[in-house]
């Protein structure tokens, strides 16, 4: 019981301690007033007060002194009213589940001490230093390990105050959530939360380390950071001026790196303490009306929407202006039934149905001619709501590109916020940032694979590499902490631990240091010097004979050969760090301001925005700002190339750039943009170009993801010319519609790509293809091959013409024939390849010479060219389960000449292009090494050989 009045009236600073089992009770007096209690396996109470822990035998009553607190204070008594029990008692303290330490955060009033305010006059100059300033940024957080008895209090400074006053501690008290961050028990900042207001009376954390989650109500600064209203004052009229809030929300997020799974709308604020349930299963929380029950553990019944993916990517071209049409699923994710409305951003794109219950296929339909004079990519939002569902959907974003011939690149989608891109040209492999999710994406240079995921700290912002090229470093901007990943195992390492306060936004490397800028939560932004041996980070009490003092939008890039650091910052200041004399040695100013690309192309040639340096960083020439804003710049066999680009939804530029005169050469149009500042909020400079040279490729982060160029994007390219058309199957002449075909030929495509989307694009790679004027469902381009699925709409003389961006083709002249079963030979067993895809049903593998038919048996044929079904399928779509897509044509299957009955004929359910026939095997089938298996449908026949035994 809190009662610390002001003389001349008298505390009444009590404990009560209650017996669960009896419900009896009894009253202890203390001589200060009780901030927090919590107990630990020995079963004593823990007490924080505003003077000393105590340690209380709750049977006996004793109390037992292990420790005073000095300096420590707590608001005092009497308050005006309406002032909320947590804006009095800002104390919260929680124990491990374990029962072995006890963690509790408490105000501590700190006295900051203002500027001096100074006069000149008549020469001289008079200062006057004001009263120091009293603040609530302090906190006293306390450690006490239950095994030892021993008291461990840490003075933290935070800023903004480390609301909301809550704390949560893991299962074994190693790690603790309070305020707006998760720390270790040691006072490490692993992660907070984003833009967080410091509001102690509203919100609350709680820490599930068994699941590795945190449920947080936390104010943003977006938001009002206002008290909690009154219970009786809900829903009345605002006093004026009063900011809007924003609805309560609960965040579901990782614990590790705070990256949010879930955003859960509240009935109203939290305001204080929360536990959860020893399963986890529920949490219980003050709220602005008394308790929160809130049924975290069972969000799978609960009724929540969600889309069944994040981006929808229409590729429009100057080959087809057709309405285009995906499919997505909103879906409920524990399989119940929830309403849903969705609402759309952009004119010319349509959905259908636009409400409804969950599950539903949603047809997203783009209109090409309402975009026909946007010839980069325009993004747009699906917005998902639902009155029953207890989550905020996050939205899906739409992209429509539409290009022209002349514009180069293949772009692949990458959802999210990608900030930084990094190559590694040793591993043929590169890297992009994705600041949403808290990732980096680790990418395959020969076929933009991606290979591996791996998690970084809050809100990333740059990757470098050490020098010998074995560990990736990542900062953070809302972590204390450097990940380092060893990238020839893709393991995460020990990290290296900044100084506290500090958040590594940026990183490089030279012979002699890792250096770190970090913005700091304090009076000055500065640099400091990583030890890789003990994994921790020191300011550098100066940069050389400069003071260590730098701009918060400060980037760093190492030169390729380590002599050297490139720091460039957003004030106009450039620096450049000496590797061999282990100083600063240049530091100017010939700019108001800098943004935009910037890049360490040797040791005497460094390129920031639209400048080029020498090597004391002077402005030596100026490159040409009419393409737009700067974006990325890298080199390519010893010359520049850089992307520029005007705005986020028009075609970027990429063009080489002579280093010795600073002028563009050859500027060429881009697929889509350029990453740009106004599509990265906060990020001032920009990193958005690798090269790698086993690849002969250029990788650019943009609009939809990252786009591909080769070395020669823009060097003269020969027509593509088309030689045959043949069965993807068996490679014969014999193709049909619905089937999977090959075309080979001569320039087909700039670059190699393949697809595993579905249904599958009529445009790939920036080739597209059209048989008699229908577009051909696409799944690989190359230069001398593609593969594809014929359309169900043509048949007969067809005609096929490919367009690329080096041009149109010749028109090939080939006949398609109404069916044409064609047996695939893609079939492995052991050393054998290229055997047909006969399976025996009995053990489900293919039929060879050492697992041969029987009779009686079950077998599954899987071809293509068997013709249109019913029901009718779309092209590039895959066969459908429920109801099956049988074959107009029924064929006709001998074994030896014997007949054999057909069970099913059709497409294979969850496949593009692929027929299967179910057939029995008579027991009366002849037997022999090599029986013909004919396949017959319409005039068209095939014919391979099969043993047959008993």
């Amino acid at each position: 019981h809190y009662g610390n009045f002001k003389e001349p009236y008298v505390p009444s600073n009590l404990l009560t301690v209650l017996a669960l089992d009896s419900n009896q009770r009894q009253t202890f007096t203390l001589g200060s007033p009780p901030l927090g209690v919590a107990f630990g396996i020995d079963n004593r109470a823990f007490i924080v007060t505003r003077d000393e822990f105590l340690l209380l035998d709750p049977v006996t009553g004793a109390t037992q002194v292990l420790q005073t607190i000095a300096g420590a204070t707590s608001k005092e008594l009497p308050v005006p009213g309406a002032t909320w029990p947590t804006e009095i008692i800002r104390a919260s303290v929680a124990p491990s589940a374990d029962g072995m330490w006890v963690i509790g955060i408490a105000e501590l009033a700190t006295q900051a001490q203002p500027e001096p305010q100074c006069s000149t006059l008549a020469g001289v100059t008079i200062c006057v230093v004001p009263p120091p300033i009293t603040t609530d940024n302090g906190a006293l957080v306390v450690t006490y390990n239950v095994n030892t008895k021993q008291v461990i209090a840490q003075g933290w400074i935070a800023s903004p105050p480390l609301g909301p006053r809550a704390m949560s501690v893991a299962r074994d008290g190693s790690t603790l959530a309070t305020g707006w961050g998760v720390f270790t028990r040691g006072g490490i900042l692993l992660a907070q939360f984003r833009d967080a207001a410091g509001v102690l009376a509203t919100g609350s954390v709680a820490l599930d380390s068994a699941k590795g989650l945190i449920y947080g109500q936390v104010t943003r600064k977006t938001q009002a950071a206002t008290p909690t209203p009154a219970p009786g004052q809900q829903g009345s009229t605002p006093a004026p001026g009063t900011p809007e809030v924003e609805p309560p929300v609960l965040v579901v997020a990782d614990a590790d790196n705070l990256t949010v799974r879930e955003r859960l709308r509240l009935p109203e604020n939290l305001a204080g303490k929360a536990v959860l349930s020893s399963n986890g299963e529920v949490m219980y929380a003050v709220s602005s009306s008394g308790l929160a029950i809130l049924p975290v553990g069972t969000l799978a019944r609960l009724p929540r929407v969600a889309a069944s993916q994040e981006d929808v990517v229409f590729r429009g071209s100057f080959c087809d202006r057709r309405v285009m049409t995906q499919e997505i699923d909103i879906v409920d994710p524990g399989g119940g039934r929830t309403d849903f409305s969705l609402e759309i951003s952009l004119p010319g794109v349509t959905v259908s149905p636009a409400s409804g219950v969950t599950p539903a296929r949603v047809r997203v339909s783009i209109d090409p001619n309402a975009f026909q004079n946007e010839k980069g990519t325009t993004a747009g939002t699906i917005q998902i709501l639902s009155q029953a569902g207890v989550n905020i959907p996050f939205p899906v974003r739409v992209l429509i590109n539409s290009r022209e011939p002349d514009q180069r690149g293949s772009f692949f989608n990458a959802p999210g916020k990608l900030v930084d891109i990094l190559a590694d040209p040793g591993r043929n492999r590169f890297y992009v940032l994705r600041q949403d999710k808290n990732q980096v994406l680790v990418y395959d240079g020969a076929n933009y694979r991606l290979l591996r995921t791996l998690r970084t700290g809050n809100t990333p912002t740059q990757m470098a590499m050490t020098l010998d090229r074995q560990l990736l470093l990542v900062g953070a901007d809302d972590s204390q902490i450097v990940h380092v990943y060893n990238l020839d195992t893709m393991e995460m390492e020990r990290p290296i631990v900044m100084p506290s306060g500090h958040y590594p936004r940026s990183l490089a490397a030279a012979g002699r240091a890792i250096l770190v800028a970090s913005r700091v939560a304090g009076p000055k932004h500065l640099i400091s010097r990583a030890d890789m041996y003990m994994r921790i980070a020191t300011a550098l009490p100066t940069l050389g004979v400069y003071e260590n003092n730098i701009n918060i939008d400060t980037m760093l890039a190492g030169t390729p050969s380590g002599a050297g650091i490139f720091a460039v910052q957003g004030d106009g200041n450039v620096m450049l760090y000496d590797a061999n004399a282990d100083t600063f040695a240049v530091s100017r100013k010939d700019f108001t301001k800098l943004s935009g690309a910037y890049a360490a192309l040797s040791d005497e040639r460094f390129v920031v925005d639209n400048n080029l340096l020498n090597g004391a960083l002077a402005p030596i020439q100026r490159l040409e700002t009419a393409s737009g804003s700067s974006s990325g710049f890298a080199l390519v066999n010893g010359q520049g190339v850089r992307t520029t680009a005007p705005t986020s939804d028009r075609p970027g530029v990429v063009q080489r750039v002579d280093l010795a005169q600073g002028t563009g050469v050859r500027p060429t149009r881009m697929t889509e943009a350029p990453l740009l500042s106004e599509a990265l909020p906060g990020a001032v400079f920009r990193r958005t170009l690798g090269a790698l040279p086993a690849s002969q490729v250029l990788v650019s982060l943009t609009t939809s993801g990252f786009t591909v160029l080769p070395y020669q994007y823009d060097a003269a390219v020969a027509d593509p010319r088309i030689e045959r058309v043949a069965s993807f199957a068996d490679a014969s002449d014999a193709v049909a519609p619905g089937g999977l075909i090959t075309i080979t030929g001569r320039d087909l495509s700039v670059v190699n790509a393949a697809t595993r989307e579905i249904p599958l694009p009529t445009a790939l790679a920036d080739s597209c293809l059209t048989v008699n004027g229908v577009l051909v469902p696409m799944v690989l381009v190359s230069p001398t091959q593609i593969n594809g699925q014929l359309p169900f709409a043509v048949s007969g003389s067809a005609t096929m013409i490919l367009r690329t961006p080096g041009g149109v083709s010749n028109s090939f002249r080939f006949g398609i024939q109404g069916t044409a079963p064609t047996v695939f030979r893609s079939g492995v067993a052991g050393e054998d390849r290229g055997i047909p895809t006969v399976v025996r049903a009995l053990n489900g593998q293919l039929v060879t010479l050492s697992n041969p038919i029987h009779p009686e048996d079950s077998i599954v044929i899987y071809a293509t060219g068997m013709g249109v079904t019913a029901p009718a399928v779309r092209d590039g779509y895959p066969g459908p389960a429920d109801p099956l897509a049988e074959v107009l044509v029924e064929p006709e299957v001998t074994l030896g000449g014997e007949p054999l009955p057909i069970v099913y004929a059709g497409l294979a359910p969850g496949q593009v292009g692929v027929y299967q026939i179910n057939a029995e095997v008579p027991y009366w089938v002849p037997l022999g090494m090599e029986l013909p298996l004919t396949i017959k449908q319409g005039s068209y026949s095939t014919t391979l050989n099969v043993r047959v035994v008993k």
